[in-house]
């Protein structure tokens, strides 16, 4: 046995000797690797070293996570393991993985074996709880995400989020497609940038998250995509009789079924979670209970959609790809050099009874309710080369992504996605609709925009609704001189944005015009509630005159970009204000609001919203530029952490280099893992 074991560690480390020798690592001088391999496995393989470079302890923590081992190894949050193990994602991860076959299996492999090198190698530097990792636990951080939408299924929206427009050649300077990438999510996810090539295979340029084996947004040399969070309702909630004959039973479709039991042990705590033959038991009580069914607990091969994307060159291949189903979630947007651009709104959809039901509630317990088919692709919402040469996403619903050519709800079943186009999105459809021709860099500046929507639409009410109250009259005057931007030395906006927190939690009826789909990029309008409006502005100048000492203080003086070196003023805000530059702030000790690392690159990432910005024209070759404002790595010793936040703060991108004359004129160090 144990030369058997040696044998195969033997084996195992010449793969991986074969694997370092047949990929190299090009870092430009701004950290970014550009991965060169023989084959598709020894790209992978640097792909997982390098990210491990940049993100070693941030990986783990993430698959640790996944293994629901966070409380045990880094003192992380039990509820999150003991919600992991309840829904069994170690074990049903191990059983996909035995499953899995073919060039996925040796993507994610390889991957792994890169991670684990880097480990290996900095052991005595890495902290004593991180572990080697395998394949399956890839796959439990793939459905981890998937576990925790279905156990918190009343889970409140987030500003997490994206933008997303592509443009077709007749609304371009140069007549070629070009497509816009903005993800917002928190800061701390760290976005990661890489350029991945194989000749003959890949050449690939985009972005991921640490931990993820594949990139997961970007272009080659014939087309790019990128995405937005959707809200396809992925999880449903049954409810059954127990059986009051039989204890630990309950009833479907006349038979008598048992209740599985499994007990979770972490900590000292002790749990004991049941299981239906549809999947985990959310809630028992003494007559019913209610388990839970999601889509998404078996899109575990989730990751692979995106690098099978990204070897397309078309946008007939691409689609294809699409066709598989692989993908739970997520708006695309998408453009190429032959001059498509596309938008779907894509989604692992169960096909449910479209009867009425609330799918939102809990559903009967019933054969006809309990979905085991998806719609295919070419049934949910999507568009190419649209009326008007422009497509978008906000992370609203799929009905506005084009004003000139907007798709019908009646058209899909009535548990597609609904709800109003929201202020964000209004933002950016009023700046593309029309014939205006864009260049490449238009389009930063349209990115760029920090008008508040809401203030447009509310402050003149909000204004006349204080001129019988002389204590507001000094509010009124820094109101009606502001901008209504959220620029660095707009001022105004700090006080504007004190109220409009409050008086948006305040009312259920902020809006005197509330949104009209028959105009929806001019409602909704007006101050709805001015009782409120009155008290939450007069709560407004109490907070911003006693954090402040003046009601007219520059945004940028209030936020700020708070980086090892840097300390500069930040401009962008909520998206709920109708801001397209969406920023979210954390409150440091001094009082400023600030997005960035604490003191040193050692303490938590702070701040959401705009951070990777991607921006592509389909000429040939391909012109790119992007940017990650907190910079490659989290590593302080390197000098690409936050090497970047002062073009992020001058709101401005750099190349993205993409040929091999570009990699070769911008090379900082080649290397083999």
């Amino acid at each position: 046995m144990v030369i058997r074991l040696l044998c195969l560690l033997l084996a195992a480390l010449s793969a991986h000797s074969a694997l370092r020798d047949d990929v190299s690592i090009r870092r430009d001088t701004y950290g970014i690797p550009h991965i060169l391999g023989r084959t598709e496995e020894a790209a992978s393989f640097g792909l997982g070293y390098a990210q491990a470079e940049d993100h070693a302890t941030e990986i783990a923590r993430r698959l640790v996570a996944a293994r629901g081992q966070a409380h045990q190894s880094f003192d992380g949050d039990i509820e999150n393991d003991f919600r992991l193990l309840r829904f069994h994602n170690p074990e049903a991860a191990a059983a996909a993985y035995r499953s899995l076959s073919g060039l996925y299996r040796k993507i994610i492999d390889a991957y792994v074996a890169g991670v684990n090198h880097y480990v290996r190698q900095h052991r005595a530097s890495l902290p004593a709880w991180v572990p080697e990792f395998t394949g399956a636990d890839i796959l439990a951080a793939t459905r981890a995400g998937a576990v925790l939408a279905a156990a918190s299924t009343a889970a409140l929206p987030t500003e997490d989020g994206s933008n997303a427009f592509a443009l077709h050649g007749s609304r371009t300077v140069s007549g070629k497609p070009i497509l816009l990438g903005n993800p917002h999510l928190q800061w701390n996810a760290l976005y990661w940038e890489a350029h991945v090539t194989v000749p003959g295979k890949i050449n690939f340029y985009g972005s991921t998250l640490p931990g993820i084996p594949v990139l997961r947004a970007g272009f080659n040399d014939r087309l790019g995509w990128v995405t937005t969070n959707n809200a396809p309702d992925l999880v449903d909630v049954f409810e059954f009789p127990l059986d009051p004959k039989r204890p630990g039973h309950y009833l479907f479709e006349g038979k008598s079924l048992p209740l599985r039991s499994h007990t979770v042990r972490i900590g000292g705590q002790e749990r004991t979670y049941h299981d239906a033959h549809i999947g985990p038991v959310l809630r028992l009580d003494r007559t019913r209970v209610f388990a839970v069914k999601s889509a998404g607990l078996d899109a575990i091969r989730y990751y692979e959609a995106f690098y099978r994307l990204a070897k397309t060159k078309n946008l007939a291949e691409f689609r294809k790809v699409l066709d598989r189903n692989l993908s739970p979630t997520s708006n695309i947007t998408y453009a190429d050099a032959d001059g498509y651009i596309f938008y779907i709104w894509n989604a692992r959809l169960p096909r449910r009874p479209d009867d009425g039901t609330d799918y939102r509630k809990p559903v009967p317990g019933e054969k006809k309710y309990i979905w085991t088919r998806f719609h295919p692709v070419r049934e949910l919402p999507q568009m190419m080369n649209p009326r008007g040469g422009y497509v978008m996403n906000s992370n609203d619903a799929p009905w506005f992504t084009n004003l000139e050519d907007p798709l019908d709800p009646a058209r899909f079943p009535s548990y597609v996605e609904r709800g109003e186009l929201r202020m964000r999105s209004q933002v950016i459809l009023r700046l593309l609709r029309g014939g205006e021709r864009f260049s490449l860099e238009d389009i930063w500046r349209l990115k760029s925009t920090n008008q508040v929507l809401l203030a447009d639409r509310v402050k003149a009410g909000l204004i006349a609704a204080t001129r019988p109250h002389p204590d507001l009259r000094d509010a009124a005057g820094v109101l009606e001189q502001w901008d209504n931007h959220v620029n660095t030395d707009s001022r105004g906006a700090v006080l504007f944005a004190a109220f409009a927190d409050r008086y948006l939690a305040r009312t259920k009826t902020p809006y005197e015009t509330p949104w009209e789909p028959a105009r929806p990029i001019d409602t909704p309008a007006g101050i709805g509630d001015p009782e409120a409006a009155l008290t939450s502005l007069r709560e407004a100048v109490e907070e911003v005159r006693k954090a402040y000492g003046s009601l007219d203080v520059a945004w940028g003086e209030v936020h700020r970009f708070r980086f090892r070196g840097h300390d500069l003023p930040a401009d962008g805000a909520k998206g709920a204000h109708g801001v397209y530059r969406v920023m979210g702030f954390g409150e440091a000790e001094d009082g400023k609001r600030v997005a960035g690392w604490g003191p040193s690159a050692a303490g938590p990432l702070t701040g959401s919203g705009d951070a990777w910005v991607l921006t592509v024209e389909f000429t040939q070759p391909v012109r790119a530029y992007s940017v990650v404002a907190y910079g490659q790595t989290t590593n302080p010793e390197s000098p690409h952490c936050c090497d970047q936040i002062a073009l992020f703060a001058r709101r401005q991108l750099r190349k993205a280099w993409f040929t091999e004359e570009e990699i070769r004129a911008n090379l900082e160090r080649e290397y083999r893992p």
